[in-house]
């Protein structure tokens, strides 16, 4: 005769179950991490602007200049465009290991 199972998860059920967990695990982990990434390349980002912003406007900057920020190297590198006109570009690596590069010009 055919006894019934009144309680826990069978062998099936349990590795369906583990099946699942490991489907959803597998396709949510690299998109949270790349989430994870562009948040930071944005604070990265935040932080260049800031640079920038202090370069054209406050402080006199003549050649190249690096400013390091913890594991992330700035360079900022200014030019005369003609005139009082400057160009200044803040170059560094974000955490995917692209070269991002930003450009402002001011006046002096």
């Amino acid at each position: 005769m055919y006894k019934k199972c009144s309680g826990g998860f069978l062998l099936v059920e349990a590795l369906f179950a583990l099946a699942l967990l490991w489907t959803a695990a597998v396709v949510l982990l690299p998109l949270y991490m790349q989430i994870t990434l562009e948040r930071n390349n944005l604070v990265l980002e935040e932080k260049a602007h800031r640079l920038l912003t202090i370069a054209l406007y406050e402080e006199p900057l003549v050649g190249e200049t690096t400013v390091a920020d913890g594991r992330t190297v700035f360079r900022l590198q200014a030019r005369n465009e003609g005139g009082q006109m400057w160009k200044v570009c803040v170059r560094w690596n974000d955490y995917v290991g692209r070269e991002v590069e930003r450009c402002g010009y001011g006046k002096r």
